[in-house]
């Protein structure tokens, strides 16, 4: 009767699946001193006729070799015992039995490595995917932000022309010149969102590197938001309303969650009905062992069909509010590297929620 010894703590299993202590086999033996033991009639072996094993289980012939991986490792032993005497001290059978442990071993080794390769593929397909949709989000802010750093040095050039034209003149019109200067402030102003924008991608690139997930406390998240936004919460009259059983929780960085809730709480603001008082709510709550985290409006809403697009790069849908559409693509790559989900519901007109997963 052949059999596969796995050496381990416990028990080993014999062919017929009875159990065996461990300590009471000579393979155990066999993991301490790695050599073949192979007996023809244990009455008859000077070193087992006495041996507590045979005695304990009827053996009278045995052979077993270790089963070793290629980094040392003792794996277990490839055994076969009969009760009665056999020949099975001769090359040709001590030959197929550790020609047999070695293609174990070989296999064993094999199915590692294969599944190191395999996790190895799925780690690598994942960067790549990460690559090609930075790449993409790369070209796409390269092109726009061109033509948005572009267009305000082109404007500059020309009020700076028209401006130099105006004091040329031998009656200056003050009125003509307050306008001339108040145009190239706005183009000013543009290119520095312009320039803050690409910061922006930058640091948030950064920080998704370095931010490590630690415990955040949502209540203290929130209040710390609203003294951010204190004056856009004053001018508008804006409620936020916190809504969690649990006080903490974790799987964001603090800096990166703070990043993310400033956003939505600012966006639910700017974005609110002219027709009511903006009501934020922010609730938190465990859902099938995961944490969902709902940022919800009474505010405008979004169009129909275009609710996926505001996680797109300088995507805006109402242009009466200043913003250069970046915030939310922001939002969602800081999602994305807590290894979470975002996602947005909204009716035109009665208010928008985005629900955070992680």
């Amino acid at each position: 009767m052949a059999c596969l010894q796995r050496s381990g703590p416990g028990a080993v299993r014999t062919a017929r699946g009875d159990k065996l202590k461990l300590e009471t086999t000579i393979c155990n033996e066999i993991r301490d001193h790695r050599e073949p033991v192979v007996i023809d009639n244990v009455s008859e072996d000077p070193c087992y006729k006495h041996h507590h094993t045979p005695a304990t289980y009827g053996l009278q012939s045995y052979i077993s070799v270790p089963i070793i991986l290629r980094n040392g490792e003792f794996f277990g032993t490839l055994c076969a015992i009969d009760a009665k005497p056999a020949q099975v001290n001769n090359t040709k059978v001590i030959g197929m039995f550790t020609m047999f442990a070695d293609l174990l071993a070989f296999h064993l080794q094999s199915q590692e490595l294969l599944e190191r390769v395999q996790q190895a593929n799925l780690e690598l397909d994942t960067r790549n995917r990460a690559l090609a949709s930075a790449n993409f989000d790369l070209d796409s802010f390269v092109y726009t932000a061109s033509h948005d750093l572009k267009s305000p040095v082109y404007n500059m050039q020309g009020l700076l022309d028209e401006l130099d034209g105006t004091l040329t003149e031998e009656s200056i019109d003050s009125r003509k010149v307050s306008r001339i200067v108040q145009m190239m402030r706005s183009t000013v102003k543009r290119f520095t969102t312009s320039i803050s924008d690409l910061t922006a991608i930058v640091e948030v690139e950064n920080t998704n590197l370095v931010n490590e997930p630690e415990e955040v406390d949502i209540f203290d998240a929130v209040e710390t938001a609203k003294l951010d936004l204190q004056k856009l919460i004053a001018d508008s009259g804006a409620e936020i309303e916190v809504i969690s059983a649990d006080r903490f929780f974790s799987g964001f960085s603090g800096m990166n969650f703070k990043s993310v809730l400033h956003n939505l709480l600012s966006n639910a603001i700017k974005y609110r009905s002219p027709d009511r008082r903006p009501e934020i709510s922010v609730r938190l709550e465990k859902v099938d062992g995961r944490t969902h985290l709902t940022v919800e409006d009474n505010g405008l809403g979004l169009p129909p069909g275009k609710q996926e697009e505001v996680f797109s790069m300088f995507k805006r849908f109402h242009d009466h509010v200043e913003g250069s559409g970046l915030g939310l693509y922001l939002v969602k790559r800081m999602v994305d590297a807590a290894g979470g989900q975002i996602q947005v519901s909204s009716t035109p007109g009665k208010g928008t929620a985005f629900l955070i997963v992680f």
